[in-house]
């Protein structure tokens, strides 16, 4: 179990458990929580808590978030 701030330090994990306010809200393997938030190589979906997340990171690093989940998956 890993408690991380860093996406860096999670996008390799088994599954990821994102928290808001104390609640699971999204639970999955990071491929799974992006998988449908990409449209043409791009994460699109908004109301994914943890693509928006991979998304803040800007398009080059969420391109890099995205490859490496897509590799461990």
């Amino acid at each position: 179990m890993v408690i991380a701030h860093r996406l860096a330090t999670v996008i390799d994990s088994d599954r990821i458990l994102v928290m808001e306010n104390g609640t699971g809200i999204e639970y999955d393997h990071p491929f799974n929580l992006l998988a449908e938030s990409v449209e043409d190589g791009c994460i699109t979906k908004d109301d994914s808590h943890f693509a928006k997340m991979i998304k803040a990171t800007g398009q080059e690093q969420s391109q890099q978030f995205f490859d490496m989940a897509k590799q461990e998956f």
